[in-house]
């Protein structure tokens, strides 16, 4: 029986027909599957009762970035950034509803610049006179410097304090590299620019021994006047408090660095009895009460004013991790993608943009700075400086029409290295062989298998001397000094914000709410008129950031935090030089700086 000539395509058509039912629903089963699940993950809705106290726990990691949702919802790892500290904090001293604020301390893995924009906004919340309490179970340097800024400060019986004053460990790899057999051949440009000396040298150079003693000696002088003030007892006293190193249990109230000696529930026992609650004590914890916005100053706000986040190590092109910084690099294609963005919004009327960087790539430094400038024909760009704003990062800033540095941030550092690792002898010691064949003088030049030839080196050092020059002259036109003024505080040389306004690169000391007001001057807006603040780049949901590779972030993260540490120190700065290796020219800040990348809690 012969088949039907017309049946074939027939089945064909059908089957088809059925694959695309199946597909289309599993799409369907799949969307309402993750609509279902997201719906879970947003939890019930937030409520503020009256008389509840804020509490805000600062033993955890600070960022400047949104964080990561796979981290906050998924993982239930809470990471605040320091624009969510600093707008609860703000929102807080007018919400009737918030009578009071409870700082949970620890040894808060941020540095300076960090530290003091949180205690600025607490100052500021005292003026609404509403009390901050700060508990603490065992805290450090950071973790102390905050809390002295409350009205009274809290601690278990048990409680310890590791209040030992500020360390700078300055790495020095050249030893090793001589065990492996690796030559680096780097140069820098500028008697200050030690950040070569950390693979070419075994020990310190009299000038990067000056200028970190310096910062030691601000960033020390900071914390202890901090600490004074806010325990209201005389500087020498804090300081002898802290050559005593560790202290804990009785000695803490004996010493006047607590108020009294409570457990934890004895503090919301207090704090109940302080708010008048008879029945119990209302709290809110600060990742829900942002989530809230029943309260919010800046909602009939008329004009805008755009919040620029660049934090982590400056790159070229787009950048690693999640909207290009939160993995620990500002890419220049993302960052000078944002700005365009700004400054073709009409609604905006005016940028600040957040720099908290240590450099990276001279190239991709420039054409930031670039875009700042495009930027700045439209509208104006504020710099808010955060812990560490050297080199790349002080390069991105140094355009723009004000800079705003808190005392403990860590800047200047303007001048350039540049060099190669040579592996030969490395090479010959594994038994590994390579010849090279080359066509055109200087083919090799950036080989890893053989060293510069003093013709190159002439040539990298004239290029060296070039950009710096350039930069200096940049730094000198946005700074509206001469170059020979730039040039003498330049040189490669480190500063704190204290001493960086009494040179002129900066000019003014604060944080975010002080570069938004300067940004206001600047626009014409009246200082007293509220503002809109619109983040970029914007906080990602929960599935953007799957979709966009978050959840390797996580992982990664998840695994750095289980290392000690000195070895998550390290690998921090390997990723942030990681992408530097294809790089004519670096400007990078020195590795092991206070209040930079380790911070004062450690």
């Amino acid at each position: 029986m012969s088949e039907n000539p017309t049946s074939a395509p027939r089945r064909v058509r059908w089957g088809l027909i059925v694959a695309l039912v199946v597909v289309v629903g599993l799409v369907l089963a799949v969307v309402l599957a993750l609509a279902g699940f997201a719906s879970l993950m947003k939890g019930p809705a937030v409520s503020v009762k009256p008389d509840s106290t804020l509490v805000i726990a600062l033993d955890r990691p600070l960022q400047e970035l949104p964080p990561n949702p796979l981290f906050t919802e998924f993982f239930k790892i809470k990471v605040y950034s320091v624009h969510e500290v600093v707008a609860a904090l703000d929102r807080a001293s007018v919400d009737d509803r918030i009578t009071g604020v409870l700082l949970d301390v620890g040894a808060i893995p941020a540095g300076f610049g960090k530290i003091q924009e949180i205690r600025a906004a607490v100052e500021r919340f005292k003026k609404s006179g509403k009390p901050v309490w700060a508990y603490f179970e065992s805290a450090g340097n950071g973790g102390y410097y905050l809390a002295s800024s409350a009205d009274k400060i809290f601690a278990p019986p048990s409680a310890n304090l590791m209040l030992t004053g500020l360390l700078a460990e300055i790495p020095f790899y050249r030893g090793v590299l001589d065990k492996i057999r690796v030559e680096p051949q780097l140069y820098h440009i500028g008697d200050y620019k030690s950040y070569s000396d950390t693979f070419m040298r075994k020990d310190m150079t009299e000038a990067q021994r000056e200028a970190t003693n310096a910062i030691l000696d601000s960033l020390y002088g900071q914390m202890v006047r901090g600490i004074a003030e806010g325990r209201k007892v005389t500087p020498e006293s804090v300081m002898a408090k802290v050559d005593r190193g560790f202290l804990w249990g009785a000695q803490l109230k004996e010493e006047g660095l607590v108020d009294d000696l409570l457990y934890r529930d004895q503090v919301e026992e207090a704090l109940r009895k302080a708010n008048g609650n008879e029945e119990k004590w209302n709290r809110v914890e600060m990742d829900q009460y942002i989530k809230d916005h029943r309260v919010d100053p800046s909602s009939k706000a008329r004009k805008t004013v755009a919040l620029v986040l660049a934090s982590g190590g400056i790159i070229s092109g787009e950048g690693e991790g999640s909207d290009g910084g939160s993995g620990g690099n500002v890419g220049s294609a993302t960052l000078v993608k944002w700005l365009r963005k700004v400054g073709e919004d009409k609604g905006v009327s005016a940028v600040v943009l957040r720099v908290d960087s240590p450099g990276g790539s001279g190239l991709a430094s420039d054409i930031i700075w670039r875009q700042v400038q495009v930027l700045r024909k439209s509208k104006p760009v504020v710099v808010s400086m955060s812990d560490v704003a050297a080199s790349g990062g002080y390069y991105i800033a140094m355009g723009s029409d004000g800079i705003v540095a808190q005392p403990g941030t860590i800047t200047g550092s303007i001048g350039v290295v540049s060099g190669k690792f040579v592996l030969k002898g490395l090479y010959d010691w594994i038994d590994y062989r390579e010849e090279i064949l080359k066509r055109g003088a200087n083919a090799d030049m950036l080989s890893s298998g053989v060293r510069f030839s003093p013709e190159q080196e002439k040539i990298i050092e004239g290029q060296m001397r070039a950009f710096y020059q350039d930069f200096v002259a940049k730094a000198a036109e946005g700074r509206k000094m001469s170059y020979e003024d730039v040039d003498r505080v330049a040189q490669g040389r480190i500063w704190s914000g204290e001493d960086a306004l009494k040179i002129g690169l900066v000019d003014r000391l604060g944080g975010i709410p002080e570069a938004m007001d300067l940004a206001k001057e600047k626009a014409g807006i009246p200082k007293d008129e509220r503002v809109r603040v619109r983040v970029y780049p914007r906080p990602k949901s929960f599935f953007e950031s799957f979709l966009d590779g978050g959840a390797e972030e996580v992982v990664r993260a998840r695994q750095i935090r289980a290392l000690p540490p000195e070895l998550a120190t390290a690998y921090a700065e390997y990723e942030q030089l990681r992408p530097l290796a294809s790089e004519p020219f670096v400007l990078v800040a020195p590795a092991g700086l206070p209040g930079a990348l380790a911070g004062p809690a450690r």
